[in-house]
């Protein structure tokens, strides 16, 4: 018997792979007819279902225009898009991490004035994006979101030791490390107060480390950004002479640290989102996509977050961002048409509309009061005014070095100051 022919859904398809095409509008304009406007849109985590309901909007002032969302995986996704690049098939409008701008700035169309004039985007957005992409006065992307980290605690465990409220200090976050963490007779923990100290099986090892030598008021770079400066003193409020990057690295590996009294982690421990969810941890640093990994593995984990512990209580809050904005490419043939879906996309109705449809930390300004009283991302709403970010001349290599700095430190015995001075010398000759 012959089996009937049934055809493929293609459409379901390229559902599936995150592709799809929103036309916003007829392109006929009179009697005749007008080619219509294809805009390729390449993003990483925003979802196809979400972007499809947000771009329907856009018509209104782009008829004629059709828009081509591709989700692309976030393994593969740089490596995609340089190929792209080069080949001269890339997309019109990408997403570029927030510390992509010094490697991808040859590669991007800053925005015309007529369309985003930078007073207007500093008076919008949060500083943290004015410093990430805006360079030499032109805007190069926008966010749609941002996040910064949060300090996850397993309130179980803070009951069970007398800790009522979650540490506000590096000091009480050693404190309470030493109440919770507890051996058991083989010589691993039983549980931890803290995932830190190493890089493999710590979510986010190098943006904790970033996020201290930040709070702890490190200096990064030369002003001409010429020279790595990790390995400098600074002079404190008080007067005295501290380096900051050095304290940073030693509190961070104190927690691996046999000899230290804040040992509470080492290689053996589990990964940390891992350790979280199973109850062997107190405290984990996270971002607000932190808590769906934590709620897929341990829906009943009676967990909340807070503020990322400061080194004094009287000092300006530091927090550390990272997220993702929408730039446009130089090979774009419709550049202008391209910018207009970016400012429309980083407006305030589109992104309260977002919001609702995918509960993320705002990256403007007029909206982080309408989001402080959210249980789930209030926190991080709020981190966001005072977050910064580490410049990163190349990010993957940066944050490898920044990684090997640790790992010298924690695995193969090396002073804090030779750690610190090794990767002064890699950070310098990247520079180069």
């Amino acid at each position: 018997m012959k089996i009937p022919f049934k055809p493929f859904n293609i459409k379901v398809l390229l559902l599936c792979l995150g592709i799809f095409t929103v036309v916003t509008g007829c392109g006929a304009t009179g009697g005749g007819s007008k080619k219509a406007v294809v805009l390729n849109v390449w993003g990483t985590s925003d979802s196809s279902d979400v972007m499809r309901q947000l771009f329907t909007g856009f018509g209104k002032s782009a008829p004629g225009v059709q828009i081509v969302y591709t989700k692309k995986d976030p393994a593969t996704y740089e490596s995609d898009l340089l190929n792209a690049l080069a080949s001269g098939t890339g997309p019109d409008v990408f997403a570029i991490h927030n510390d992509w701008l010094p490697k991808y700035e040859d590669k991007l169309l800053p925005a015309p004035a007529s369309i985003f004039d930078v007073k207007t985007y500093n008076d919008d957005f949060l500083d943290v994006a004015n410093a990430d992409f805006i360079a030499d006065g032109k805007i190069y992307a926008a966010p749609m979101s941002v996040d910064s980290l949060a300090l996850y605690y397993n309130k179980d465990i803070l009951g069970s030791a007398g800790i009522a409220t979650p540490p506000a200090t590096w000091q009480e976050l050693s404190v309470d490390t030493r109440a919770i963490t507890k051996m058991n007779g083989f010589g691993n923990f039983a549980k931890s107060g803290i995932a830190m100290g190493t890089t493999s099986n710590v979510a986010y090892a190098d943006d904790i480390l970033y996020l201290l030598m930040l709070q702890d008021g490190t200096v990064p770079y030369s002003s001409d950004l010429s020279s790595s400066t990790l390995d400098q003193s600074v002079i404190s409020a008080s007067g005295s002479t501290y380096f900051p990057a050095a304290e940073a690295l030693s509190f961070y590996t104190s927690f691996s640290n046999p000899s230290s009294s804040n040992y509470t982690w080492n290689q053996r421990s589990q990964n940390s989102i891992e350790a979280f969810a199973n109850g062997q941890l107190a405290f984990l640093y996270g971002y607000s996509s932190t808590r769906a990994q934590i709620m897929q593995k341990a829906p009943n984990l009676n967990f909340d977050v807070a503020p990322v512990p400061q080194p004094n209580a009287n000092q300006n809050l530091v927090n550390f961002a990272n997220y993702w904005g929408y730039g446009v490419s130089k090979q774009s043939q419709n550049s202008a048409t391209a910018w207009k879906l970016v400012k429309y996309l980083t407006s305030k109705t589109v992104l309260q509309q977002y919001y609702t449809l995918d509960k993320l930390p705002a990256s403007r300004r007029d909206m982080v009061s309408d989001q402080l009283e959210d249980p789930e991302i209030g926190v991080f709403a709020e981190s966001n005014l005072t977050a910064k970010s580490f410049y990163k001349k190349d990010q993957s290599q940066v944050d490898g070095i920044i990684k090997n700095m640790i790992d010298d430190v924690t695995s193969r015995g090396k002073s804090i100051n030779d750690a610190l001075t090794n990767a002064v010398e890699q950070i310098n000759a990247l520079l180069r």
